[in-house]
Order: structure tokens, then C-alpha cells, then sequence
């Protein structure tokens, strides 16, 4: 597992990089899942705040705790940003314990990567128990394949611990523990397809909701005209 001390040293790296684009897009696509004003979050690997920042600026009546390995990765965010309903913790992630029961979201962004394989059950564990049956965890990290290539072709571009986690061995894990992939894609920031992106959800029992129930008036009369002209311009030969 990376040692606190590899990241006292990334600071100035995060400082001068700021809110670069991968951090944007994991912002963005928090804003897309619905966070709001009173949202709760527990951001996990904060490093020096830069997405607590971007969040703090959207979330002013509900609960952000951060919390990061490095110490001094923390007290730089804490001289930094300030506002009433954030926290920030220095803590391994397996010692933590946050003051909040459950959030409506929780963040892993690049950061499962760095946590050894044969202890991902354990950390997957401890988040199920933070999460009610609507929260969202939301994990962004680097496409192992490109991992792969790193460790082949430039290692010295990776981090103290940096390590291919698959699609198949995440989804064993997350079925052990009472976890579900609603959502993944492969996407692009710096390099072709160099990041997944994971929508996870509490594994719940399946229900029958027509979506057709969930449908205001307009979007009903909408979809009734699109069916309408899809007969027309689509018509099946009869003959």
C-alpha cells in the first residue's frame, strides 16, 4: 500500500496542477449523479482538497468529510479551505471511521489502484456500511491495460504503488460485499482511453417500476407523437 510519506512529497505537483482535467471531469460527472446544496459527501483520498474545493462551491447546507493519507496533504487543505460543514481527516483508510453514519455519495478517485487487491473485500466492506440504499459510490481509475503498458514501457511515470485492478475482479468484489455496477465506461482525459469510470450502487431486491408511472403529462404526449411517426416513417411491409 502507498506510504503516507510519498504523498507529504505530491503536494507541490497538486498545487501547481490545481484543477486539472481529470479532476474536472470527476466533478462534472458528480454534478451529472445529482449533487445538490444539501448533499452529503465522504471524498476518500482528498490529497489537498482541489475536488473539495470544486464541491464546497455547490454543497453549502449539507456534510463533505475528506480524508487522505498524507498529513501534511490535509493541513495544507485545511489552511486552505473553510467552510462549516467540511472536515478534513488524516487517516489510513482502514482506520478511519467518519462522523457521518452514511453519505449520499462517496468518492474513490484514483485511489483503489494504490490499495492492495487482496484488501479491496475489506475496503469495499467498510464503504457498503457507510452508504444507505440510494447512495452512490462513484470510483474513477486508470485502465489496467494502460497500467500495464506503464509498467512495461515507463514505470518511472507511475506512482509508489500502482497496480491493474480489472472490471472481472472488481465485480466479484463488489457482489461480495452487497455492492452493484449500475454503470462503467471507458473514457478519455489525457491518452486514448486511459480511464474507467464506475456507478456503484447497494445491491437492493429487484422491483417492477413502469417507467412510464415515473412520466410527467408532456413527456407522455412526447414519447405518444414519437411512436406515432415511427409507425409512419417505419411502417412494416405488408407485402
Amino acid at each position: 500500500m502507498s506510504t503516507p510519506e510519498f504523498y507529504d512529497n505530491f503536494i507541490t505537483y497538486q498545487i501547481e496542477s490545481g484543477v486539472n482535467d481529470r479532476i474536472y471531469d470527476c466533478y462534472k460527472r458528480m454534478k451529472k449523479q445529482g449533487i445538490n446544496n444539501n448533499s452529503s459527501v465522504l471524498e476518500i483520498g482528498c490529497g489537498i482538497g482541489v475536488l473539495t474545493y470544486l464541491l464546497s462551491r455547490k454543497i453549502k447546507n449539507g456534510v463533505i468529510e475528506a480524508m487522505d493519507l498524507s498529513e501534511k496533504s490535509v493541513d495544507y487543505a485545511k489552511k486552505h479551505i473553510s467552510q462549516k460543514n467540511i472536515s478534513f481527516t488524516a487517516s489510513n483508510i482502514f482506520d478511519f471511521t467518519p462522523k457521518s453514519k452514511t453519505f449520499d455519495f462517496v468518492t474513490l478517485f484514483d485511489v483503489i489502484e494504490h490499495v492492495p487487491l487482496e484488501r479491496h473485500q475489506e475496503l469495499f466492506a467498510k464503504i457498503s456500511d457507510w452508504m444507505h440504499d440510494k447512495s452512490t459510490l462513484l470510483i474513477n481509475l486508470p485502465n489496467p491495460e494502460y497500467i500495464l503498458f506503464d509498467q512495461k514501457n515507463q514505470p518511472e511515470v507511475l506512482q509508489e504503488m500502482d497496480q491493474a485492478v480489472f472490471l472481472n475482479d472488481l465485480s466479484a468484489t463488489f457482489n461480495k460485499t452487497g455492492l452493484e455496477i449500475k454503470s462503467f465506461e471507458t473514457h478519455s482525459i489525457w491518452t486514448k482511453e486511459d480511464y474507467h469510470f464506475f456507478i456503484i450502487k447497494k445491491k437492493t431486491p429487484f422491483k417492477e417500476v413502469l417507467v412510464s408511472e415515473q412520466r410527467s403529462f408532456l413527456q407522455k404526449a412526447i414519447i405518444k407523437l414519437k411512436r406515432s411517426s415511427r409507425k409512419i416513417f417505419y411502417s412494416y411491409p405488408k407485402k
